[in-house]
């Protein structure tokens, strides 16, 4: 905006906060009168009340540095440390620089040359030759504009911070599960009050644990940051452009250790396939096609299921795996690719024990993923072996799987119908009436008892 031009009168109207708009309304009204020191020192302080305003909103959103200044900043207040004060106040631009980085770079230049020309005014000691200093009137429109554009109309837009609240917050069981509220949750916590700057660098990082597992403690989170970086890609669409030709680097340049989760990497972003360099491609393709069901090093690569390019060989890997290997691939991603053999061995569960065992391992990681017909799969494995229906804690374990699935993915009349009659006849409803009352909980209604078999005629 040209300092030269503006009624500094509209300068007010952009000023987020009211008490930051009473103290620039001082420097306004200096300026107005010819009193251009008075209002050079005014900016200045509604500068400073404003920066120590935005921290405090930082320091209620978890920011660790905000909360550092501001707790010094109360402590000599009421000590009345009046050298504390001075210093804090001296050295505030550089720390919203370089700690809550509430001012950017370029910002600071124009700061920092306020904050001078502040010092002319205030202590004429400075000054030359015992000369006060007389700023222009030109310079002083300058500041006030400077100071409403780069702070005082400015959200308290969150720095570097933003890494160290998400580290906790991902870990914690506050944080949502359901992809579609980690797009809103980490719009509305993260990308609407951080720069943009910090935005392109959140999702480098998110991508780095990705392809590479750093930091380790995100490890268990793989479903969470994927979810965080389509929110980036979707919901920070003026980041993106920045942010993708970075992933695209780390995955030209993995080590060979972390091609098994560059594949699952590009079947949960497949856009990123066709900007790769054709060596890594060859690269990944390699990987796939040469993939040992019997010595598998990361299960993350059968996520590359979903792709043309890697499913046919993939496919025959999962037909392969052993159980115990089948188990550890649904641990680390319950692929729907891997339920035909899931349901399978738990159908054939061969003792009562075994049955509980099999539904925890290759069952119930599915929960919250199965579709109506899947669910219909299950209630007729249950009923079509003895071991399963008559294990002591199968009820409970369909039960978790029943409540997991949304209304649309809930089981046939059909296959409820086939599930009652089998467990009335087994004289087994009392241990399933929790089931067949959250089937009763849509509208379904048990069905009339079938008739007994005619008995054989007597010769």
């Amino acid at each position: 905006m040209d300092s030269e031009f503006i009624d500094v009168d509209i300068l007010l109207t952009r000023i987020r906060n009211p008490q930051s708009r009473i103290y620039f309304l001082d420097a306004v009204k200096a300026y107005k009168s010819g009193a251009l020191r008075a209002s050079m020192t005014s900016v200045w302080v509604s500068l400073v009340y404003d920066l120590i305003t935005k921290y405090r909103e930082l320091s209620a959103m978890g920011d660790a540095a905000a909360t550092a200044f501001v707790t010094s900043w109360d402590n000599a207040t009421a000590t009345n440390d009046v050298k504390k004060l001075l210093q804090l106040e001296g050295d505030i631009v550089e720390d919203a620089t370089a700690n809550t980085q509430v001012v950017n770079r370029i910002a600071r230049t124009q700061l920092v040359r306020l904050r001078e020309d502040r010092h002319l005014c205030a202590h004429p000691a400075f000054s030359a030759e015992a000369e006060l200093f007389q700023p222009s009137p030109e310079l002083v429109r300058l500041h006030l504009v400077n100071a409403v554009d780069l702070v005082l109309s400015q959200e308290p837009l969150q720095g570097k911070a933003i890494f160290d609240l998400y580290d906790v917050d991902v870990q914690s069981p506050g944080f949502p599960t359901a992809h579609t509220r980690i797009l809103d949750y980490v719009e509305q916590r993260y990308l609407e009050r951080v720069r943009t700057q910090n935005i392109r660098n959140f999702g480098t990082v998110l991508a780095k644990s990705l392809l590479k597992g750093v930091p380790a403690q995100w490890e268990l989170q793989q479903s969470k940051i994927i979810s965080s970086l389509v929110a980036v890609r979707e919901r920070a669409g003026q980041a993106w452009p920045d942010v993708s030709p970075a992933i695209v680097r780390l995955i030209d340049t993995l080590d060979p250790e972390h091609r098994p989760r560059a594949i699952a990497f590009i079947a949960a972003f497949p856009d990123f396939w066709p900007l790769l360099l054709e060596p890594t491609r060859m690269a990944l393709q390699a990987t796939v096609d040469n993939a040992d069901p019997a010595t598998i090093p990361d299960f993350r690569i059968l996520a590359g299921v979903t792709l043309p390019q890697f499913r046919a060989p993939l496919l025959t890997v999962i037909a392969d795996l052993n159980d115990e290997h089948l188990a550890n691939a649904i641990a680390t991603q319950p692929l729907i690719e891997l339920w035909p053999r899931a349901i399978e061995l738990y159908q054939n569960s061969g003792s009562f024990r075994g049955s509980e065992a099999h539904f925890r391992d290759f069952i119930s990681p599915f929960a919250g993923r199965l579709d109506g017909h899947r669910i219909d799969q299950l209630l007729d494995a249950v009923v079509d072996n003895g071991q399963n229906w008559d294990a002591a804690e199968t009820d409970t374990l369909l039960l978790g799987v029943l409540r997991n699935a949304v209304a649309a993915d809930q089981p046939s009349a059909e296959a409820r119908n086939r599930f009652y009659q089998h467990l009335r006849r087994m004289r087994r409803n009392e241990k399933y009436e929790d089931v067949f009352a959250f089937f009763q909980s849509d509208g379904w209604a048990p069905p009339p008892p079938e008739p007994e078999p005619e008995p054989e005629p007597e010769d």
